[in-house]
């Protein structure tokens, strides 16, 4: 894997993690406003780990066939 793999996808985590940390804040903290922003905070959430699955399973694929 080339640098420039790694850093896309080290930025691309973070940016997950960023986003999964507001709003993981905001379910916390009672800032909900109804039950229709709960469920897309938690399809969001789930939409975050659907995606960092993806791609580790992709970068795990890749590793596999540098090898």
């Amino acid at each position: 894997m080339s640098k420039s793999e790694i850093y896309l996808a080290e930025a691309v985590f973070r940016v997950i993690n960023e986003r999964r940390k507001i709003v993981f804040d905001v379910l916390q903290f009672n800032s909900v406003k109804d039950m229709e922003h709960y469920k897309q905070l938690m399809g969001e959430m789930e939409a975050l780990e659907y995606i960092e699955n993806e791609i580790k399973d992709l970068l795990n694929g890749q590793e596999n066939d540098d090898e």
